[in-house]
């Protein structure tokens, strides 16, 4: 028995982590930061109409579930131009898990050495990602079916919401975390030049 750690996903993950690291620059990393912050600000600005449609009700997908009842109330509350609205929204956001991802990801590759934390360190990004896709694609379904609502689509795209959102909050601390750990190797850099 040595000190080595390995978890069951090890040759999968490392796969993935030798692809990404070349890319896993500061300067990649800030570059997807400030791509991800312009499609967070665009996503913003499609987001005001729909909360004033609804009354300052938050869409689906920044929920933390929901119910056809709720569903049913949201989309009648948009209006035929509401729904519309979303449809542009759900086509904005669909870079927003790629960059989210990415970002958290290069960020994570530069701020930790350590190939197990590297390993550890991706698949939060990866999740949110990948459930993001599909809960946007599932609530595409959703707002161009209606008023046709499945209480099954809505139930499975409640829980790929909560999912996401515990996924997007694990990765936005890991990116937070990461960060801070590159601000203070840089300062430790400056002091030491």
């Amino acid at each position: 028995m040595g000190t080595e750690r390995d978890f069951s996903l090890t040759a999968r993950d490392g796969l993935l982590v030798s692809k990404l690291k070349p890319w896993a620059t500061l300067r990649n990393a800030v570059i997807a930061l400030v791509l991800l912050g312009l499609n967070g600000f665009l996503l913003g600005r499609l987001d005001q109409p729909l909360m004033e449609l609804a009354g300052g009700e938050p869409k689906l997908d920044l929920r933390f579930g929901y119910d056809l009842t709720t569903v049913q109330g949201l989309l009648d509350a948009y209006g035929v131009e509401g729904r519309s609205i979303y449809v542009w929204n759900l086509a904005v956001d669909t870079p927003f898990p790629i960059l989210g991802a990415i970002t958290a990801i290069l960020f994570a590759l530069v701020a930790f050495s350590d190939p197990f934390w590297q390993k550890l360190l991706i698949l939060p990004p990866l999740a949110f990602g990948v459930t993001d896709l599909i809960e946007n694609a599932l609530l595409f379904s959703i707002v161009q079916g209606y008023p046709s609502l499945p209480p099954t689509l809505i139930a499975v795209t409640s829980v790929v919401t909560q999912v996401k959102r515990a996924a997007y909050y694990t990765s936005a601390l890991e990116l937070i975390l990461s960060i801070l750990i590159i601000a203070v190797m840089q300062m430790r850099r400056q002091q030491h030049s």
